[in-house]
């Protein structure tokens, strides 16, 4: 694996942990802007790393629409990973306070995990 390609899914794999220790705080505890904005940082990470490993440029600053139809062009499979609510982010913590959310965005996370490495 390339370097580059390596860090990238290192990089998500960090953004991951961070999300789910957040999460598992006590409840009191948990800032769910932090979970939300992990697991999307994750997400962008991972689809990233998937495109690097085919060989298509990827700018971390690419929205999560285009690099999940990117991903679909690579491979069908990814047609299968529904990442609707992260394709208009905003950096406002009043759409990311609730735990609900938060739990979404960590799901969506884990399956983007999953996907791009095959499990």
């Amino acid at each position: 694996m390339e370097q580059s390609i390596k860090s990238t899914l290192d990089k998500a794999e960090d953004f991951l942990s961070r999300a789910k220790s957040e999460l598992y705080k006590p409840r009191e505890d948990v800032v769910s802007y932090s979970v939300c904005q992990n697991a999307y940082y994750a997400i962008v990470n991972y689809l990233g790393s998937f495109l690097m490993d085919n060989g298509v440029e990827f700018q971390e600053s690419s929205n999560v629409a285009d690099l999940l139809s990117s991903c679909r062009e690579i491979d069908a499979k990814f047609k299968d990973l529904h990442l609707a609510p992260l394709y208009h982010p905003t950096q406002s913590e009043d759409v990311w306070m609730n735990l609900d959310t938060a739990n979404n965005f960590l799901a969506m996370a884990e399956s983007t995990r999953k996907m791009v490495r095959g499990e």
